[in-house]
C-alpha cells in the first residue's frame, strides 16, 4: 500500500514540474523562406529570427529577411509575452498597440509555439512556430480569416 502511494506520488510531482517552456526557441535563426503580399510571391533567401525563451516568458527580439523583388526588411520590434503552467502565452508590452496588456493571445506545447494576435477588428496575425529536430519551421498569414491574407511567410530556420 505504501509502495503505491509512493508511485502515485512521484508522478503526480513528475507531472505537476513538467510546465511548458519557450526554451526551445531562445536564440538566433537563419534560414529561408518565401513571403507572399497581394499576388507576389518572392523567395527569401536570408531569413533571421531572435528569441528568448524559458519557463515563464517569450520575447520576439528582432527578425530581418531579404526576398527577391523587395527591399530588405528589418524588426527591431520587442513583445514580451509571460507562459503559465499551462503553457498559455499571455502578452505583456511591445509594439503592437492593438493587444491590451494581459490578453492570452496563443499556446506552447511541447516544441510549439501557436499565437493569434489581433490587428484590428477583423484581422489577426496568425503565428505558428515548431521545433522538429533541429529545424524550426515558421509560418504566418496575416489579414481577415476566409480572403486573401494580407501577407504569409514561411520560414525553415537553423540555430546558430
Amino acid at each position: 500500500m505504501f509502495r503505491a502511494i509512493l508511485i502515485v506520488l512521484t508522478q503526480t510531482l513528475a507531472f505537476s514540474a513538467a510546465a511548458e517552456s519557450a526554451k526551445f526557441m531562445d536564440g538566433v535563426w537563419y534560414g529561408k523562406g518565401t513571403f507572399q503580399m497581394g499576388d507576389q510571391i518572392s523567395v527569401c533567401n536570408d531569413i533571421m529570427m531572435k528569441f528568448s525563451g524559458d519557463e515563464t516568458t517569450f520575447v520576439v527580439r528582432e527578425a530581418s529577411m531579404k526576398c527577391d523583388g523587395m527591399n530588405a526588411q528589418t524588426f527591431n520590434e520587442i513583445d514580451t509575452f509571460t507562459i503559465d503552467k499551462n503553457g498559455e502565452l499571455t502578452f505583456q508590452k511591445g509594439v503592437a498597440a492593438q493587444i491590451k496588456p494581459g490578453t492570452k493571445v496563443g499556446k506552447v506545447n511541447g516544441n510549439r509555439l501557436t499565437m493569434l494576435n489581433p490587428i484590428d477588428a477583423t484581422k489577426v496575425d496568425d503565428i505558428d512556430m515548431r521545433l522538429s529536430g533541429d529545424t524550426l519551421v515558421y509560418t504566418q498569414i496575416a489579414g481577415a480569416a476566409g480572403v486573401q491574407p494580407d501577407y504569409t511567410l514561411l520560414a525553415v530556420l537553423k540555430k546558430k
